[in-house]
């Protein structure tokens, strides 16, 4: 028995858990809709962006996909439940998206390394 199934989700880490099994299996509508019913849910859980922005990613949306991820920025920088080693980084994780989406790499030099590009 598969513990995912495609039926109606009944609670916040349903609608999550079956974002991302969507998503794995490349269903990046379903993707989308799990992820965005997440967060209507729970409108700071970072998975749940992370998750919506990679999916819109993935069907080529680059402009939405930024949008979200910068707002994932902003929910991290916030954030007061993550631990400092966590909230690093999933922030260089998020921004090395926002790169790849605007410039075409990861371009984390100036938040790794202290350099700039």
């Amino acid at each position: 028995m598969n513990d995912i199934s495609d039926d109606q989700p009944q609670s916040l880490d349903e609608y999550l858990r079956q974002g991302w099994a969507n998503y794995g299996r490349r269903d990046l509508n379903a993707a989308e809709e799990r992820f965005r019913k997440a967060i209507s849910l729970d409108p700071a859980l970072i998975d749940a962006f992370y998750g919506l922005g990679l999916a819109l990613k993935a069907q080529g949306r680059k402009e939405e996909a930024v949008e979200i991820f910068l707002k994932l920025v902003d929910l991290l920088e916030n954030d007061t439940t993550l631990d400092n080693i966590r909230r690093t980084m999933l922030q260089r994780l998020t921004k090395g998206q926002i790169n790849l989406l605007k410039f075409g790499d990861w371009g984390l030099e100036k938040e790794i390394w202290k350099r700039e590009r």
